[in-house]
This record gives structure tokens, C-alpha cells and sequence, in this order.
């Protein structure tokens, strides 16, 4: 997805399909293809992007439609981004202007041209003509229901009256699935997404589901057709990247890291048996869990996001975790306290085996944490019942 760019060719083209009555007339000339761009290395841009070009030299146009962009400007832009109600725009750029763009970033662009009849054309035309009208090119987006690559996907079907058939096979893929394959290579990323992202995730994709994903639009298009004619012709390559060594050692990774972290936090804590050092280490995890809790219930309970409940990860990342904080250091834990972390400590305990039968969508790189707040929580009870403590 882009931000909104704006310069003096954009903004012709702006003023070009927002003429009252203006209408782009297809001809046998007029080419339309569908633009998939690979991955980038920012957030938004990790799963990549569709737009769809068209060419049409009796209205000197080569113009890019958008349905990807935001605006920073929009009012809470932050809060609503937050909560899944950002809205999204169609907007319209030059073709020059979005191939410069990708090829600044080192991204692959590939164009699939539209084996459409005139009559296809024109349709597809008006609809993005009004698509683009400035009541209508704003939209409410969904990560997987509604964003750029289902939107060219759907404007293309409704195009060719609902007589496209996809033949791309179904591999029985979850989201997860589809998700992972993008996410293989920024670790922290995935393990941070699947850790805000809940159990909808795990659900078995349709193969017209895989079509959220540009990449699987793209094989999409390749084998579709209509009365048996191919839909697109052969992919053509617009810009190849230059290909980028991505390293993520073993040893970086989050499962290696907090294995690692959480077992040298057990040693310590079973060799330095002082409750002001226990407490010392307890705390700032138990605020992170708590907070990371809070995250979650956010998502879950309070956000139009169609992944974000139910989380399973408030297992470990429980937001009641903050009302423990400004008892810890005390010498005696009040009743309910006590009464908070013995429950804490089955949940965690339940939690272990369920994730190996029924796997939730909790990350492994988590399991090292469930384990350490098993520890630390038996060791903050057994002290407070310690006639003995250093």
C-alpha cells in the first residue's frame, strides 16, 4: 500500500476523471493489466500490492488506479488505524510516476494484460470511473475481506458478469499458512503478529480466500478463463529487483533468544535465592505480560479486525498481571494475590499440553515465556509463605 503522492501529472489526472460526465470510451486499442508488485521491507508493504493500469492512447492516458493508499492527514489517523477503521482510497496516478516509485524501492512489478472484450472493457472502465468519484473511492479496509487485491479481483468478476472460473488448486492452506510464507523472513515480525492476531487465523482458507494476497491473484489470473479462453495472457516482467540477501541467524531468532533468556533467568533466580531479586525480575515481566494483555483485549474486544478474537495468547499475556504489580514487593501478598497467581499458574499449566494437542495460534517463541511465568509465579507465592526469606 502507498500514502497519497501528489505532483503536477497526478494531479491532471485527478482533474481528468473528476469532470462532471467524463467518460473513458474503450477501443480495441484500450489494454488493461493487472500490476502485482513483490514485497517490501516496511510493515505495510510486506504482503505486497495490486493496481490495476490502463492504457488508452485515443485519451492519451497511461494511468494507474490505486486501491491501496491512505492519507496521514485523516482525523485520529492513529486510533483509527489502531481499531481497523482507517478508511483506504482508490486514487489515480500516472503510470511513470508508480513504476518509478518500485523501482526506487527495489521491487519487482509484473503486468498481466486483460484478455477482454470491448464490451468488458467499457464495463470495467465505468466502474472504476465511478469507483472513483469522490463519494465513492473512500472504503472501510480489511486486511483479508476487502483491500487491494480483492478489490481489482472483484471490480475485474463484476467486469465479465460473474463468469470468471478460478482453476488455481486448493492446497488447504490456513491464513497462518498464507500469512507465513511473507513472514518466514522477518522473525520478530511474525512472532509479534502472531502474537496480536488470534485464533481466526487457523482457519482453513478457500482457494478464493488465497486471492487477498497480490502474489495469489497473480497465479490466479494466470490459469482463470471465461467460455474457456484464458483470462489474462502470460505474465510480463515490467521490473525485476535486484535480489537482496536477507540473513536471520539462529541465533536471533525469538524462540532461540527467549529460550535462552528464560533459562538463564531460572538459573539465576535458583542460584540468588534474595526475594528482592526475584521481585526485581518479576516485575517488569509481569508489566510487560500485562500490558501486552491490555494490547490484546484492545484488538479482540474494541477493533473491527476479523483476526483478533479470540487470542489465546492472553494464556500468558494476561492483563490482570498489572494488578499484581504494586503488591510484589511486599513481604506478605494479600489473600487475593495468592489466590490470583495459584489460578495463574494452572491456567499456564493447562495451557502447556493444549498447545501441543489442539494448537492454538500462539507463537513457539512464546512457550519459553509460559514457562518462566509458571516459575516466577510459584516462587513469588512460595516466598510470601517463607518464614526465612534473605
Amino acid at each position: 500500500m502507498k500514502t497519497i503522492r501528489y505532483n503536477l501529472c497526478t494531479f491532471l489526472l485527478l482533474c481528468l476523471f473528476s469532470l462532471p460526465g467524463r467518460a473513458l470510451i474503450a477501443t480495441d486499442n484500450t489494454q488493461i493489466n493487472v500490476l502485482t508488485c513483490a514485497p517490501g521491507n516496511e510493515l505495510y508493504s510486506l504482503f505486497g500490492h495490486t493496481a490495476i493500469r490502463i492504457q488508452s492512447p485515443e485519451n492519451a492516458l497511461d494511468a494507474v488506479f490505486n486501491y491501496g493508499t491512505f492519507d496521514f492527514h485523516t482525523d485520529h489517523f492513529y486510533l483509527k488505524y489502531a481499531r481497523g477503521l482507517l478508511p483506504y482510497q482508490l486514487s489515480v496516478t500516472s503510470y511513470e510516476n508508480f513504476i518509478r516509485s518500485y523501482i526506487f524501492d527495489n521491487r519487482s512489478v509484473w503486468s498481466q494484460t486483460l484478455q477482454l472484450d470491448l464490451q468488458q472493457k467499457q464495463r470495467l472502465l465505468d466502474l472504476l470511473t465511478n469507483n472513483y468519484k469522490p463519494e465513492n473511492r473512500t472504503y472501510l479496509y480489511n486486511f483479508l475481506y476487502d483491500n487491494c487485491s480483492t478489490r481489482v479481483r472483484d471490480i475485474i468478476e463484476t467486469s465479465c458478469g460473474k463468469t470468471i472460473r478460478w482453476h488455481m488448486p486448493d492446497e488447504r492452506k490456513s491464513f497462518w499458512n498464507l500469512l507465513d510464507e511473507y513472514l518466514v523472513r522477518m522473525p520478530w515480525v511474525k512472532w509479534g503478529i502472531h502474537t496480536i492476531l488470534g485464533q481466526p487465523g487457523n482457519q482453513t482458507a478457500t482457494r478464493y480466500q488465497y486471492m487477498f494476497l497480490p502474489d495469489y491473484l497473480l497465479e490466479g489470473l494466470e490459469s482463470a478463463t471465461i467460455n474457456e479462453i484464458l483470462l489474462a495472457a502470460p505474465v510480463q516482467t515490467l521490473f525485476k529487483a535486484e535480489d537482496v540477501a536477507l540473513t536471520n541467524p539462529w541465533y536471533a531468532s525469538p524462540l532461540f533468544i527467549f529460550t535462552l533468556a528464560s533459562t538463564a533467568i531460572i538459573c539465576l533466580l535458583q542460584r540468588f535465592r534474595s526475594r528482592s531479586f526475584l521481585v526485581s525480575i518479576a516485575f517488569p515481566l509481569f508489566f510487560i505480560s500485562g500490558v501486552i494483555g491490555c494490547l490484546l483485549v484492545f484488538l479482540g474486544g474494541f477493533t473491527q479486525h476479523p483476526m483478533t478474537a479470540p487470542n489465546y495468547n492472553l494464556i500468558w499475556a494476561n492483563p490482570l498481571n498489572l494488578l499484581v504489580l504494586p503488591w510484589l514487593w511486599r513481604s506478605q501478598l494479600p489473600r487475593g494475590v495468592k489466590k490470583y497467581l495459584t489460578l495463574y499458574v494452572w491456567i499456564l499449566t493447562l495451557g502447556l499440553p493444549l498447545w501441543f494437542f489442539l494448537q492454538p495460534a500462539v507463537p513457539y517463541a512464546s512457550i519459553p515465556l509460559l514457562v518462566l511465568m509458571i516459575y516466577l509465579s510459584r516462587r513469588l507465592k512460595q516466598k510470601t509463605h517463607s518464614s526465612n526469606m534473605k
